[in-house]
């Protein structure tokens, strides 16, 4: 018992010691920084035109057709996975409908050229806001 009393007074100064000795020179013990965290690169925001069309499920919508240009007969539309990025973007009011999107895209690796691009791997847009042009969707351009 007594080795027990005398080993907690020694731990006890010991403890006391190290905080003063951490008072009279300023220093405070280093914390634990979280390692960084990689940030991608944030994408310019972007406005583009297309049609919102149903996914696979009642909750995923598509932005099909997608342009910067919509009177564009060379640009290519794209397909994205439309997210909704603000509280006033209501896609399923604008189902199948010509709308104008601004947000940004997430990419990601194209698949093999001739490859069909399932739902799952088509780049996101992050919608910010929404301009319904026309309540249908225009011919494919």
């Amino acid at each position: 018992m007594k080795t027990a009393v005398t080993a907690l007074v020694v731990c006890f100064a010991f403890a006391i010691s190290v905080a003063g000795f951490q008072g009279q020179t300023g220093q405070t013990p280093p914390t634990q920084q979280p390692p960084p965290t990689e940030q991608k690169p944030a994408t310019p925001e972007v406005t583009l035109t297309g049609c919102v069309i149903q996914g696979s499920s009642p909750t995923v919508f598509i932005f099909d057709n997608a342009k910067k240009d919509p009177k564009s007969t060379t640009e290519k539309g794209v397909r994205y996975v439309a997210v909704i990025a603000a509280e006033d973007v209501d896609l399923r009011k604008n189902l199948n409908h010509e709308v104008q999107m601004t947000g940004h895209i997430e990419l990601k690796a194209a698949p093999p050229a001739g490859q069909k691009v399932e739902e799952k791997d088509l780049p996101r847009f992050s919608a910010k806001a929404l301009t319904s042009l026309s309540d249908t969707c225009g011919v494919v351009r």
